[in-house]
């Protein structure tokens, strides 16, 4: 176990590699993860979770600039600079904006979740993101799995703004957000003129339930009828506030599944 293989720069985020080990248990898998609106990219140890059981960071590590096929008992060439080691980021779900307001008529929850997909994909962000939305079909409250549900919520540029998915769901209007929130394209939607109203859609109780006849008939509507909105400068992702199926208002999505972290 003294070697392995380093993965080249074009390796895809969320694939493992194998590097060398200096003594005391230090060589093992190392996880690759790139955040996808900055393009910087980092080393994680072990898995998803990047902390020890103790909740303290693995140790950093430092890797040439060029990647190279290691074997046992060999080192990368000299002179080669050594990238800086940087800290590991644990498990995260982030929390992004469509790129453009939208109204009540989304073609459905299906059609909302639909452009939640693209807009990430052509971010190249790669993990699942389906719509901040409750629907007749689905509470908002559950289109994140319970194991995933303590995890912390960050925007696309990895800035905290809320402890965990579950505490959105907290008190009368949920956790407080910390942070601004960006859109697939990375415009700031809380200072954007392209989003006038600071308002987010989405239909639910603060609990995160489907709140009956206020969401623009299943997402459908953009006449008559009424759906619940967030007014998003105040901090409240789930303050409830009525508002017309017509008006074009901030949609979020939020990530659900993460790319494919593991090699046979």
């Amino acid at each position: 176990c003294g070697g392995g293989l380093v993965p080249g720069g074009g390796a895809a985020r969320g694939s493992l590699g194998w590097v060398p080990g200096g003594g005391s248990g230090s060589h093992g898998l190392v996880g690759w993860e790139e955040d996808g609106a900055a393009g910087d990219r980092e080393w994680c140890s072990g898995g998803r979770g990047g902390r020890g059981a103790q909740g303290t960071p693995h140790a950093q590590l430092a890797l040439p600039e060029s990647h190279t096929l290691l074997g046992k008992g060999e080192t990368s060439a000299p002179g080669h600079a050594q990238a800086s080691p940087r800290p590991c980021l644990p498990s995260q779900l982030r929390l992004a904006a469509l790129n453009v307001p939208l109204a009540g008529d989304m073609s459905g929850i299906r059609g909302a979740d639909l452009q939640c997909y693209r807009q990430s994909q052509e971010a190249r962000l790669y993990g699942t993101f389906r719509a901040f939305l409750s629907a007749p079909s689905q509470d908002l409250v559950s289109i994140v799995k319970r194991t995933d549900r303590t995890l912390p919520i960050v925007n696309l540029k990895g800035q905290l703004l809320a402890k965990s998915w579950s505490s959105l769901f907290e008190g009368q209007a949920g956790a407080t957000l910390r942070g601004p929130i960006y859109s697939f394209n990375g415009r700031n939607i809380l200072t954007d003129p392209l989003w006038p109203h600071r308002l987010a859609w989405h239909g639910s109780t603060p609990r995160g339930s489907q709140a009956r006849r206020r969401d623009c008939q299943g997402w459908r509507s953009s006449g008559a009828g009424e759906g619940m909105a967030a007014p998003l400068d105040q901090g409240r992702l789930l303050a409830g506030q009525r508002h017309n199926c017509s008006q074009e208002l901030v949609v979020l999505c939020v990530e659900v599944a993460f790319p494919y972290r593991h090699m046979w």
